[in-house]
Formats: structure tokens, C-alpha cells, sequence
């Protein structure tokens, strides 16, 4: 393991090896899940930083992971628990957060197909509503 770098999971960025054939198939995935991902971000509006595809999650429909920069969510977590915190230092260190969306789960799936079909969709509507 001496050529590996230890990195946090929780945090945007995480990368696999992957073959040209999986980096293919990717950019395929991200150009047919381009209005999906638009849609939820500007639904979302300052709330998330971006919106993007992930393929680290294989289970759940999407995911919400911290920056780059800034503390992890435990951390944040942590901090807010301190009795003696500075909010201004609490505001400042609190990373943007990436919605990472997982393009295999059917709920994802579904949404993908109403969101190109119609705008005016109600589930469509029922998201831009939250």
C-alpha cells in the first residue's frame, strides 16, 4: 500500500481505476443524464454546489457528499455539538455539498425518462415544489 494515498470516502472526488471501455460508457451516462442532473440542481439552487453522476454508491438513488475542502460531515457534526463554538468559524469551514446521483437505481431511472418527457410531469412538479 505504500503507493496509495489515504482518502476520506465521504468526500467529493473519489476515483477508481477504470478501463477505456468503462470511461466510454460513462460519458455516454452523463450526456443522457444531463437534463436530469440540471434539473435537480437548479431545484436545489445554492443548497448543492453540483449535481453529478457517481459510481461509487450501488444501492441508494443518489448521495450527498462534502467538498474537497472544508471539514467532512462528522466533523461538521462535531463542531456544531461544541458548546463553546465560534459560528463564524462554523460557517466558514462548512463545505459546499455535491449531490452525486447513482444512474442505476430505478428511481433515477424513472426520473430521468419524466424529466425528458414532460417538465410539466407531477412528479416533475412535485420535486420543484419541495
Amino acid at each position: 500500500f505504500d503507493d496509495k494515498k489515504f482518502v476520506c470516502v465521504t468526500k467529493e472526488g473519489l476515483k477508481f481505476d477504470k478501463s477505456e471501455e468503462e470511461k466510454k460508457q460513462e460519458e455516454e451516462e452523463k450526456a443522457d443524464f444531463e437534463k436530469l442532473t440540471k434539473e435537480m440542481k437548479e431545484i436545489l439552487g445554492d443548497k448543492v454546489e453540483k449535481v453529478v453522476l457517481s459510481d461509487r454508491i450501488t444501492t441508494s438513488p443518489v448521495v450527498l457528499v462534502t467538498g474537497k475542502q472544508g471539514w467532512s460531515a462528522n466533523m461538521e457534526r462535531l463542531m456544531k455539538a461544541q458548546a463553546l463554538r465560534n459560528d463564524g468559524m462554523s460557517s466558514y469551514m462548512a463545505g459546499k455539498k455535491t449531490l452525486e446521483v447513482n444512474p442505476f437505481h430505478p428511481i433515477v431511472k424513472t426520473l430521468v425518462e419524466r424529466v425528458a418527457a414532460d417538465k410539466n410531469d407531477p412528479t416533475v412538479r412535485e420535486m420543484r415544489s419541495r
